[in-house]
Parts: structure tokens; C-alpha cells; sequence
């Protein structure tokens, strides 16, 4: 009998197991790229990249500053070496997700940032790395938040 228990015990373990590994967050819906991926400036001067961001059939994100979900977000990492970072979010489509009007954005969209080079940032090449944050919902339900990376190479001349 405790062997059965055991045995039984073991199988719904290993199928909730089978069952949460198959489980999909919002990174696996959304990607994203920045480019160019290298970007050459000298001090004093703004850099501009693009981030593109391509959602997946079915799914969509919030547009910045949604104020009932997690709107996308562009931020950049601790330690990022530019000053004054700036970003120009897609506005989205008003639409309806359980009884609110929200605005969302789907397919393949843009977002457009730019930043300064400050004045003593020595000459050579630095990572810019940000965190996009995404929270990709379709029409019956929204997968857990993800903080997708954006990496970028700047050379400072």
C-alpha cells in the first residue's frame, strides 16, 4: 500500500512538474533587439537607438503608462554611463480587457530612445544595457511580467 502511495505521490508530482515547465511567461511571447547594436559618439553629444519589440500572434502588451496594467517600460540598468535617457513609447489602440479600456499594442512595434554622452565619459567602447518591461496578456489571460534585456554597444570617440 505504501509503495502505491509512493508511486501515486511521484506521478503528480512529476506531471504538476511537466505542467509548470510548459507554462509560458511574457519572454517567451515578446522579443526584442535594439539597433543599431553599436552606436559611435563623442562626449557632449545624444546617441539614438531603436528597440524593437515583436509580439507574438494573439498577445498584446499595455502602452506606456497604463494605469490598470503593466504598461511596457524602458529603463535603463544600474551603472548605465549616459545621463538624460529619453524615450518615445508607441501609443497604442484603445480596447477593451475585462470591462476597462486600456491601450494596448500589438505585432511589431518601436521605441524610440535617446541619451547623452556626458562631458567626462573617457573614449572607448561601453555596454549600454537597459530592461524592457513587459506584461503580454491575450483575450483571457496575462502571463507573468518579464524584464527582458537590451544590450547596445556605444564607442565614444
Amino acid at each position: 500500500m505504501k509503495r502505491i502511495a509512493l508511486i501515486t505521490l511521484l506521478l503528480t508530482v512529476a506531471t504538476a512538474g511537466l505542467a509548470f515547465g510548459a507554462m509560458k511567461g511574457s519572454a517567451d511571447v515578446v522579443k526584442t533587439t535594439a539597433t543599431p547594436v553599436a552606436v559611435t559618439s563623442v562626449a557632449g553629444e545624444r546617441v539614438a537607438f531603436t528597440v524593437k519589440v515583436d509580439i507574438a500572434e494573439r498577445w498584446h502588451l499595455y502602452a506606456h503608462g497604463d494605469t490598470n496594467f503593466i504598461g511596457v517600460d524602458l529603463v535603463p540598468d544600474e551603472g548605465f554611463p549616459l545621463e538624460d535617457f529619453k524615450a518615445d513609447y508607441p501609443k497604442g489602440h484603445e480596447k477593451e480587457f475585462f470591462g476597462d479600456l486600456v491601450m494596448m499594442i500589438e505585432g511589431k512595434e518601436k521605441i524610440e530612445a535617446s541619451a547623452l554622452v556626458p562631458a567626462g565619459l573617457e573614449a572607448g567602447e561601453h555596454d549600454l544595457n537597459l530592461k524592457l518591461t513587459v506584461q503580454a496578456c491575450d483575450d483571457k489571460t496575462c502571463l507573468a511580467p518579464a524584464f527582458l534585456p537590451v544590450t547596445l554597444k556605444l564607442t565614444v570617440e
